[in-house]
């Protein structure tokens, strides 16, 4: 058999990738790798592999020790096996506990993307991804797929949200960090805060007029679940005075409020109260930072926050901020 034809039966078999579904979790070992510098090891992995080898210098390949990885390249990409297109992406599947693997699906662990359809605790480790040729991925076992068009939608976004995250600003990330890290302290807390804190879809910031301003005013989008915080009845208003008497209360009984809230507007009230009583230290840390304005926050749920305007607000980390100046 010839090189040329050896080749093109091995693209023949590879058009089998075509079923598969980003997202797909497949049994396939030590599928993921990473290039090492033998002569300056990172890891006590690459510099086992250096020193087996017997090499003191160039590159050496240090397999990532997992038995299943997910999809990542998507499916419509896969749809032709070519001498051009015959490559594709995949990431190393952890197993963690629930809590984390629950966590990393609510986008609290950013660089991992949470995988229920493969079991409560399997998660992607977005840190470690490979190129494989997709003869790898022919004829692997699947653990599963995502199972409806929402979860695939979540997952893509993830693996977006990983790889474009912006760097913000540093007064940014300074003023953010004592309210960023309350609420991820709080997150896995049984206290009414701590299941307040769990119930927060997404953090989002705005800049006016930009971020790159030298003292630009910040809006925090703290956005919810529209079953958690419903729209409020056609001519209701919430009433500035009720919300007020909460924040004096402080972030307790806040949280207690949004627990007990019986109507829409007395949610909306409790968890606008308990928003300001959770950014109260950066407004007031704002008024001491050279390259921030000031500080405010806004809640609303997935539907009342717009796709033109999720284009100029980048999503806050809820683990940790990124400290490299834009």
């Amino acid at each position: 058999m010839t090189q040329l034809t050896l080749i093109e039966t091995a693209l023949q078999r590879a058009a089998v990738v075509s079923s598969l579904l980003q997202g797909e979790v497949l049994g396939v070992v030590d599928a993921c790798v990473v290039l090492a510098d033998a002569s300056a090891p990172l890891s006590a992995e690459a510099a086992d592999i250096a020193m087996s080898a017997g090499s003191e210098s160039g590159l050496i390949v240090v397999p990532n020790a997992v038995d299943d990885v997910v999809l990542l390249t998507q499916t419509c990409d896969l749809q032709f096996t070519t001498s051009d297109e015959y490559r594709c992406l995949v990431a190393a599947v952890l197993h963690t506990s629930e809590q984390f693997a629950y966590e990393a699906l609510r986008g609290r662990r950013p660089g991992f993307a949470g995988l229920p359809w493969a079991g409560l605790t399997a998660v992607a480790d977005l840190s470690r991804i490979t190129i494989v040729e997709r003869s790898v991925l022919v004829g692997a076992i699947s653990r599963g797929r995502p199972r409806t068009l929402r979860e695939q939608l979540h997952f893509s976004e993830t693996i977006g949200r990983y790889l474009t995250r912006p760097a913000l600003p540093d007064p940014v990330n300074e003023v953010l960090a004592p309210f960023v890290k309350r609420i991820a302290e709080k997150h896995d807390r049984e206290s009414a805060e701590g299941r307040c804190a769990h119930k927060v879809s997404e953090l989002r910031v705005e800049a006016t007029p930009d971020i790159d301003h030298d003292e630009p005013a910040l809006n925090i989008l703290m956005i919810l679940e529209e079953d958690e915080l419903p729209p409020l009845p056609q001519g209701s208003h919430v009433d500035d005075g009720r919300i007020d008497s909460l924040i004096g209360r402080g972030r307790t009984a806040a949280s207690e409020a949004v627990h007990c809230a019986g109507d829409p507007v007395a949610k909306r009230e409790a968890w606008m109260a308990l928003a300001e009583c959770w950014v109260t230290p950066a407004v007031e840390l704002a008024a001491t930072v050279d390259g921030v304005g000031s500080v405010e926050i806004t809640v609303l749920n997935g539907e009342e926050f717009s796709y033109a305007r999720s284009l100029s607000a980048p999503v806050i980390d809820l683990r940790y901020l990124t400290t490299r100046a834009a």
